[in-house]
């Protein structure tokens, strides 16, 4: 750090005091509406999950069935590459479970942790729904997903 030694060094200025304020009443904002933006975020999850269910039969839902966040899915697919399916998804933006680095597919600590297979680990992604996500991106996302699966994506995979 450089600058002052405020707080006994733990920091080198002073607070940025209207940004600690905006965050405090975005917060209040946010708290006052997280039952109805938490139910409203798990309707629209729990509905793409749905069109992956009969769109996608194969598909591997990651986590606990119910005890989850409300405005996510971890979703995997088996023998396809998640890296690749991403590029193929201009409509959507959503993560990737799996890091590529150079010509090796590491699979995620948590994916590992959670024994997901390696085949299907490597095609895993985390699909997030907001307070103003809308029906009609729900039923894009479906869409573009299940045409990029379908299209194949395969990718090798190495025990390595």
């Amino acid at each position: 750090m450089h600058g002052a030694g405020h707080e006994r060094g733990a920091r080198a200025g002073t607070e940025n005091v209207i940004h600690i304020t905006g965050l405090g009443k975005a917060c209040e904002m946010i708290n006052d509406n997280l039952d109805h933006y938490s139910v409203h975020m798990s309707e629209m999850r729990n509905a793409l999950e749905k069109g992956f269910n009969v769109n996608l039969p194969n598909a591997l839902f990651n986590g606990h069935p119910t005890e989850r966040l409300p405005n996510t899915l971890s979703v995997s697919f088996r023998g396809l590459e998640a890296d690749t399916l991403l590029s193929k998804l201009n409509r959507i933006a959503i993560s990737a479970g799996a890091a590529c680095h150079s010509d090796r597919i590491e699979i995620s600590s948590v994916l590992q942790a959670m024994s997901v297979p390696l085949d299907y680990a490597m095609g895993t992604l985390r699909i997030s729904t907001g307070r103003y996500t809308t029906a009609s991106e729900i039923d894009i996302a479906i869409d573009d997903i299940t045409e990029a699966v379908n299209n194949k994506y395969k990718v090798k995979v190495s025990k390595a």
